[in-house]
């Protein structure tokens, strides 16, 4: 366990998602452009964050509840696997990873599209 770092952590993830890890890199850094520059612009225009993020929290937990009940069938395992808390939590923390990169898309544009209204 004593080598068990970031460095070390890096290179799990490159063997893991092989040639989609710096595709997926650089969606993650657009997505996180995306939702601080929404922010910045709502914030730079004196307009209110809510609407944007209650549709982008509505959207992100419609695709996590979506994804946490496809990702079992995604490896040919049904929902009768599931017999303890923790396989459940596994799951749900998965789909998670599907439930923010939506909920930050639907943030971007959302707030884009307030930002343009105004203007």
């Amino acid at each position: 366990m004593n080598d068990f770092n970031p460095v070390s952590l890096f290179h799990i993830m490159w063997q893991v998602l092989s040639g989609w890890f710096w595709p997926l890199v650089i969606i993650t850094l657009v997505l996180i452009y995306g939702v601080f520059s929404g922010f910045k612009g709502l914030r730079r225009r004196g307009l209110r964050a809510g609407p944007p993020l209650f549709w982008a929290l509505v959207a992100g937990l419609l695709a996590t509840v979506v994804a946490t009940w496809l990702l079992p069938y995604s490896t040919h395992a049904d929902l009768s696997i599931f017999r303890s808390l923790i396989d459940f939590l596994a799951v749900v923390l998965l789909a998670l990873v599907c439930g923010l990169g939506v909920f930050a898309l639907v943030f971007s544009i959302v707030a884009r599209k307030r930002i343009r209204r105004i203007n």
